[in-house]
């Protein structure tokens, strides 16, 4: 059995997912839970596919394989398929006189040497490849390879899009990115779509040797895409969705029944501090190094600049004789505050 067989492929590319799912369960991946390797595992699987076609399953190309100009003849690229099968050394090595059989030509081989020998079918080998041209027995326009051809490549976005939108489900903390890589993928099937039908039907001219092979080349900037828009998915970091509001309110509850007692506590020692000549005198040199400080800072240019410009200015304006402003904004707006929060403490009336 060959080494790039599809059976032998698949079978590394499961030991390799399975060999990279037991080593993870080690200590350094201990917080990843089950769903994010799992997840992993298959982006690692897709990978090693999208690689597995892209170096070893190509689509195949008579013209670029056998070095041949695209207007070679029929009979040309029938020898040169011939002698790359070993015929020719076969026909060559027949006694004298003795009767040669052709070779038999499998079918879809012949069907595409026949297609071959009209001009125009040049540009649809061009355009949608040998397979096309070769396995679809009923085509006969463009608009029929076409179909034939875009069927096999929704199948490949489809797959794709599946697995984008499993890496970028709700539990993997990645569904942020679900509009942005699927809008990249639909977009790109679309430019495909628009090239295969409009944009490369443009036909050869007659004694053309070479051209733009548009299936091929579009065949490897789709398996690039598909190699790295995963990657780069599963690459991102993770971010959680914010807790809902709710879960939030109990710890605040909390908070607020532990610092109800304090407010209390507090309010029943405050006069005690000042009877004890220890605490009072800790409580004199607090209110003396912040009475300092404040004025420090209230007597500092930066600081009186920067709160005029953030809005809380608390010295003298400027111009101040003539707008008869005798105070700052932040000492006007705090006396107002205190003058409205006084009618709660006043007594009422019997």
């Amino acid at each position: 059995m060959s080494l790039t067989s599809p059976n032998i492929i698949l079978f590394t590319e499961l030991s390799l997912a399975a060999t990279w799912m037991y080593v993870s369960r080690g200590r350094q991946h201990e917080q990843k839970s089950i769903v994010s390797r799992v997840l992993t595992a298959a982006v690692i699987l897709h990978t090693l596919h999208v690689l597995c076609r892209l170096v070893l399953f190509r689509p195949p190309n008579l013209f670029s394989r056998l070095r041949i100009p695209v207007n070679a003849p029929v009979d040309h690229i029938r020898a040169f398929l011939l002698r790359e099968a070993g015929f020719d050394n076969m026909m060559a090595e027949s006694p004298i006189g003795g009767v040669v059989v052709p070779p038999e030509v499998p079918r879809d081989i012949e069907l595409l040497l026949t297609r071959l020998g009209v001009h125009d079918s040049r540009t649809s080998f061009v355009r949608f490849g040998q397979r096309a041209m070769q396995t679809c027995q009923y085509c006969s326009s463009a608009s029929d390879y076409a179909l034939f051809t875009l069927s096999d490549i929704l199948l490949e976005y489809l797959r794709t899009a599946t697995l984008l939108l499993l890496v970028t489900t709700t539990i993997g903390g990645r569904q942020r990115l679900r509009t942005n890589i699927l809008g990249a993928l639909t977009c790109a099937f679309l430019a495909e779509v628009y090239v295969f039908v409009s944009a490369s039907a443009v036909p050869l001219v007659k004694d053309a040797r070479t051209a733009f092979m548009w299936s091929d080349n579009l065949f490897i900037a789709r398996n690039i895409l598909f190699l790295v828009l995963p990657i780069i998915t599963q690459a991102l970091p993770v971010i959680r969705p914010p807790a809902p509001a709710s879960m939030s309110i109990a710890p605040a509850l909390g908070r607020l029944e532990r610092a109800l007692p304090r407010a209390h506590l507090l309010k029943y020692t405050r006069q005690a501090i000042m009877r004890h000549p220890e605490t009072r005198e800790r409580a004199m040199r607090f209110w003396v190094t912040d009475a300092a400080e404040g004025e420090a800072a209230r007597n500092d240019p930066t600081v009186q600049m920067t709160a005029s410009k953030l809005g809380f200015g608390f010295t003298r304006p400027t111009g101040a004789e003539e707008t008869n402003v005798q105070e700052g904004i932040l000492r006007v707006n705090a006396r107002l505050a205190v003058q409205s929060l006084k009618a709660l403490f006043t007594a009422l009336a019997n």
